[in-house]
């Protein structure tokens, strides 16, 4: 124990030897694992969020128009505005299923508001800049059972938040995240225009906020509801519906294709499965994943070869030294050890510098992250726990362990008079 102590103790100070060259291969250590860390942070947080997303949705199974399953997984996971409508008789027919356990009609649109955030109070003359809000019309009683986590946000200015009734057309609950841009509160007006089908002009609406929503982390936070055959009447589409969410009976693979079968014989309507959301939406970044970890193993690579021609180009500076320290009768397995526990020294140090400057920027990636693609999923994806740093600090450790053997090898070989020599050369 203390001659590994004294054998670390002079590998730190020979490393101190050539300050900046070390610090470099230290940098260089640390870049390749804050880039393994934050990939391993995203693949980890990107699950997790779809997971979220999938469970906040209430639904085990949706029931859409015919389009592309894409854009509708998005429109509900994200708000997005891929809007396609069913047929006012598909809840009909769809309901009395016996393998339904419950379902809810959800209408989705989208309508203009003039101006934007605090500076506008919807009143003539007020500023008219041009923003978007998502509406969904919906039954509050089961829409609220299937997602029975929405509460109404209290304190000053949110008592008394509630549903709106199923035959009012003139109140709203507004998301968290709408309400906060908006600077709204419950009693207060919100004004939206809406562009009726078949119209081409928007049609100005005074709604009063009768109820805010806490955060869920989902798209609803975003979101204006109303009742939902008031949206219909304001968006002139009279019993049509985007979506029917359902809860089976008993949700495995089996029940689910046996339902799907039995539904996709009606011509207009496809049925996506959440599971099959989540698929979708994992194999929609594969290739984003698979790149960015091509990048992190080269960038490991080029570290790995960083730190070999550090510790040589130390072994060769200090041939001399080693030749004499053989000759007073350090063995063959000293030096060895000695070398090696510097290589080690520099991958321990870099992996340490590098998971601490992935959780420091943890932030940024994020940000950049989601400015370079629309992943479909609201909240923090990526997420750095103790166990991705782990792995990647012994990642880092394993490999500095066999980084080092050649130079350790390199320097216990020579022999003491041909190494003097050299080194007095």
């Amino acid at each position: 124990m203390y001659q590994l102590l004294g054998f670390a103790a002079l590998a730190i100070k020979n490393l101190r030897r050539r300050v900046v060259r070390t610090v470099l291969t230290v940098a260089g250590v640390g870049l390749a694992v804050a880039v393994a860390v934050s990939l391993g942070g995203f693949m980890l947080g990107y699950r997790e969020a779809i997971n979220k997303s999938i469970e906040m949705l209430g639904f085990q199974v949706m029931i859409m128009a015919k389009g592309c399953p894409y854009e509708a997984a998005t429109m509900m996971l994200k708000g997005g505005t891929g809007l396609l409508y069913l047929p006012g008789d598909t809840l009909d027919k769809v309901k009395n299923d016996p393998d339904i356990a419950s379902i809810t009609p959800v209408f989705v649109g989208v309508a203009q508001k003039e101006g934007s955030g605090i500076r506008d109070d919807g009143a003539p003359g007020a500023t008219k800049d041009k923003s978007f809000t998502i509406i969904s019309g919906i039954d509050a009683p089961s829409f609220v059972t299937m997602k029975p986590w929405l509460k109404f946000k209290g304190g000053a200015g949110y008592e008394g938040g509630r549903w709106f009734g199923a035959a009012s057309k003139s109140e709203v609950v507004i998301g968290f995240e709408a309400a906060e841009y908006e600077q709204r509160k419950v009693g207060d007006t919100f004004y939206a225009s809406i562009t009726p089908n078949g119209a081409t002009m928007p049609v100005r609406h005074e709604f009063k906020v009768v109820g805010v929503l806490e955060r869920t982390g989902t798209q609803d936070d975003g979101t204006v509801f109303m009742p939902i055959d008031a949206a219909r009447e304001f968006f002139n589409r009279p019993n049509q519906v985007t979506i029917l969410g359902i809860k089976l009976k008993e949700f495995n693979q089996f029940k689910m294709r046996e339902f799907e079968n039995r539904w996709l014989k009606l011509p207009e309507v496809q049925v996506v499965g959440l599971q099959q959301v989540k698929n979708t939406l994992v194999g929609l970044v594969a290739t984003a994943q698979t790149m960015i970890a091509a990048v992190a193993v080269i960038a490991v690579i080029v570290a790995l070869i960083g730190v070999i021609n550090t510790i040589l180009m130390s072994v060769y500076e200090r041939t001399g030294e080693i030749g004499i320290m053989k000759a007073l009768g350090a063995r063959r397995s000293d030096i060895f050890e000695l070398i090696w526990l510097e290589t080690l020294m520099i991958c321990l140090f870099g992996a340490l510098v590098g998971s601490l400057v992935a959780v420091i920027g943890t932030g940024v990636v994020e940000r950049a992250i989601k400015s370079l693609a629309n992943l479909g999923v609201s909240g923090s994806i990526v997420q750095i726990t103790p166990g991705v740093i782990g792995y990647a600090i012994l990642g880092a450790v394993i490999l500095g362990f066999f980084g080092g053997l050649y130079p350790a090898w390199r320097a216990a070989s020579m022999r003491p008079v041909d190494a003097i020599r050299e080194g007095a050369a």
